[in-house]
This record gives C-alpha cells, structure tokens and sequence, in this order.
C-alpha cells in the first residue's frame, strides 16, 4: 500500500501519526470493508503516542483531534521566535530566524540538524512538495505564533527568503533598512532557482542575457545604464519588457 513512497514520505506519514499499512493488511482491511454497513470508511492505522506528539507540540489537524487527549499548550511554545529575537541584537536577528527556519526545514525533510539546508537553495530542489509545503508553514506558526499563508514556500522559495519574510513581520522596525536589499536578492535567488531548460523553452533566455549584458535599450532610458540584472529593480524589469514589447509590435 505504501510501496511507491520513499522514506521521506514514510517519515512523514510517522510524524503525523499514520503507520503505513502493508499489502497483506491493506487487503484484509479492505475485505473487511466489503461486508461493514457504513457510509464512510478510513482503513487507517494510527500511532497512538504520534498523535498524543503532535497534540502537544499543537499541530494535530482537527480532523484527528478527537482520537488522543490534547495537553494544555504551553505558552513559552508560541511565539517564542520573537522573545529571542528581542533578546538579541539587531544585527544578529536575521541569522537566529534564519537557524529558526532552517531547523524546521530540516525536520520536514528528515535531517537531523538544520546545517543540512542551503539558505539559498530553491525548496523544490530540497524535494518539497505541497504537503511538505503545508507542513513547514504549520511549523513555522507554532514557533513563530503567525498565521502564515499555506503559500508561504511558493511565495518565499528559499530559507533565507521565508526567513527575511519573517523578519519582516516579527521584527519589522530592524528590518526596515535592508528591506530593498531583501527584495532584491529574493529576485536574484528566485531567479537562480529556475532550472536553465525551462527559461529556454518559454523563451526567456535571450532575454536574460541581454538584460545581464546590457544592450542599446539601457541608453533610451535617460538615466545611468544598468549594465546587470543585479542592478535592476521590479520597476526596471517591467520597463524593460514593456519597451521589449513596443519593440515587438
């Protein structure tokens, strides 16, 4: 029944309570519920001690809530992320959200210690998927006390990005300065994410090079030449591709 999942998946499974189920039991819960008059059925075997886990660590989903006894939370568990960033200086804060981050990723995907995850790598390339996607915005809620979006991975594709978006919010009067910065190298890391094939199948490619080389466009915008994508902004990017498309018409 579990024979396509690799182990990531399986360890998944785990933390949420859920034992996966071998062929020879899977069928014989299936045979079962040939003859079983109800309307609904979920041949599912659960971890007892798992749920009552996830429970106190406040992420048991509330489809499974009733199944285990959940303990009173503990108030230090929420929220705590941003107590420690008032504790240390300002110009340490981005590094502790960003270990803060990188240790929840790491527990998404199985590794024992945060150390394992590149800030800057894109999370599709770490193997996330959308349930991983949802998992380590659950995560982040608890140690943050946010209610981030279950976009958040998409939105934020790298550790260092998902932890500037939190800087942002928990601590936005430090991160006000650095705030262009931020963007900037979210573009930069966004882009670098994208696999090289797929800028050249939809025809972006050439583009990108051209933007990166600097070409005889950079002198009609009466201003300095920007002579890299490193330098250019949002507002840069879409200037450019509306006079790409003048040029075009």
């Amino acid at each position: 029944m579990t024979g396509e999942l690799d182990e990531t998946e399986l360890a998944r499974l785990e933390r949420m309570g859920v034992v996966a189920l071998s062929e020879e039991f899977g069928l014989e819960l299936f045979d079962q519920s040939l003859g079983a008059d109800a309307t609904l059925l979920a041949p599912v075997r659960l971890d007892s001690a798992a749920l009552r886990a996830q429970a106190r660590a406040g992420m048991l989903p509330t489809l499974l809530s009733g199944l285990v006894r959940a303990p009173e939370r503990r108030a230090e568990s929420v929220g705590s992320l941003a107590q420690r960033l008032a504790e240390v200086a300002e110009g340490d804060r981005e590094k502790v959200v960003l270990s803060a981050v990188q240790a929840q990723v790491a527990a998404v995907l199985g590794h024992a210690s945060g150390e394992a995850i590149e800030p800057g790598r894109a999370f599709k390339e770490l193997g996330f998927d959308s349930l991983a996607a949802v998992e380590l915005r659950n995560r982040l809620n608890r140690v943050t006390g946010l209610r981030l979006p279950a976009t958040l991975v998409f939105d934020h594709p790298t550790s260092r990005a998902v932890a500037r978006h939190l800087m942002s919010v928990l601590a936005p009067d430090g991160a006000a300065p650095d705030a262009r910065q931020s963007a900037d190298e979210e573009i930069r890391e966004l882009l670098a994410s994208i696999p090289v094939e797929r800028l050249r199948r939809a025809g972006l490619l050439d583009t990108l090079r051209e933007l990166a080389d600097g070409d005889a466009h950079d002198e009609a915008t009466g201003g300095e030449a920007v002579t890299s994508i490193d330098d250019m902004d949002a507002e840069d990017l879409i200037r450019m591709a509306a006079q790409e498309d003048e040029d075009g018409a």
